[in-house]
């Protein structure tokens, strides 16, 4: 267990578009199966807690026969070791970190729906800095939180930077760092930062990986293995039920903020909303206009996985298709059909 605590740590940590509203058709009447959802951080506006949030808040998980306990993680990646002993049953991550963490034995952790079409890391610069693309970043302090990242080293490489002309220095979780002048370049978590900072009274502009057409991807559902073999049905369950919340909040927004901040005693709405805005962009992408919210391709986890072996986060090549499966997806997007609510 302290091997996969050091791990984690390592680790880092508009209305729906598309074809695929999910299918409504509930399960037959029965005895409730109780689960324990808990997402991989304080309550928040992550799209993947606040789906959870409004199913089970308007009684969509009720409505498929499950009785859901929502927790939060209390960090040092809790959430990871309580799946992996089974006293969890759904929880998130990275996609980075699903990939990372199936090369551990005993970690059979399975991706059921994709939130994140792209990576929730950026790299922020403030906005009257003379640093206008990666090039510039030559004889310049860059911060990473924990280690340089996979997406990074593939920034510097696609832009020919010269990592040698970098200083670069561990900045930890606090991005007022940045607005003191202490690095040149930050990195952001994009969905909250920019907008910590901007409330701040300090305007960024942000470098993503994608922005270079380097593969990223955010964050999952995940599962144990064993119970998605066990009771394939109860997964596909929660997935339909959180997947409609999913739909109702990108429908119905201010709704998502006021489930969050009934969790979240003390959060400031606004932040939350933009939050909200920035992950629910992210969500969207060619695929899930096509294929419905949350869709996952096994070319996405492909493309991920070849960044990540490239530059050194995976020991070794391994098959993406044991760290995904769509099955609990297709059957909540039954033939592509949109339902009527």
């Amino acid at each position: 267990m302290r091997l996969l605590i050091i791990i984690v740590l390592v680790l880092g940590s508009t209305s729906a578009l598309g074809c695929g509203r999910p299918e409504t058709r509930l399960e037959p009447a029965g005895k409730s199966r109780s689960l324990t959802f808990m997402a991989g951080f304080k309550a928040q506006a992550n799209l993947p807690f606040v789906a959870a949030y409004l199913a089970q808040d308007r009684g969509y998980f009720d409505q498929q026969g499950l009785s859901v306990d929502l927790k939060h993680s209390a960090g040092q990646g809790e959430h990871y070791q309580l799946l992996a002993s089974r006293r969890i049953d759904v929880t998130t991550a990275p996609a980075e970190d699903v990939l990372k963490l199936a090369e551990e034995p005993g970690l059979p952790f399975v991706a059921v729906t994709l939130f994140g079409q792209r990576g929730d890391r950026g790299f922020a610069v403030l906005a009257n800095s003379e640093i206008q693309s990666p090039k510039d970043w030559e004889g310049k302090t860059v911060g990473y939180k924990v280690l340089p990242t996979p997406d990074y080293l593939a920034i510097l490489k696609v832009n020919d930077v010269d990592r040698s002309r970098i200083r670069e220095v561990p900045v930890g979780f606090d991005p007022r760092v940045l607005a003191e002048g202490k690095v040149d370049v930050y990195p952001v978590f994009v969905a909250n930062e920019p907008d910590t900072l901007r409330r701040l009274g300090v305007e960024t502009r942000v470098v993503e990986a994608s922005q270079f057409g380097i593969p990223t991807l955010g964050l999952a559902y995940i599962v144990h293995r064993d119970l998605l073999r066990d009771e394939p049905q109860t997964v596909e369950r929660f997935v339909k039920a959180a997947i409609r919340g999913l739909y109702h909040a990108f429908d119905q927004p201010d709704e998502a903020i006021d489930a969050v901040l009934r969790r979240a005693e003390g959060e400031d709405p606004v932040h939350q909303r933009a939050m909200f805005d920035v992950e629910r962009a992210g969500a969207e992408s060619d695929l899930t206009r096509e294929r419905g919210l949350g869709w996952m391709a096994e070319d996405q986890w492909q493309r991920l996985h070849d960044v990540l072996l490239e530059f050194g986060a995976l020991k070794a090549p391994r098959d993406v298709r044991l760290s995904f499966d769509d099955g609990p997806l297709r059957a909540t997007y039954r033939e592509g059909r949109i339902p009527r609510w």
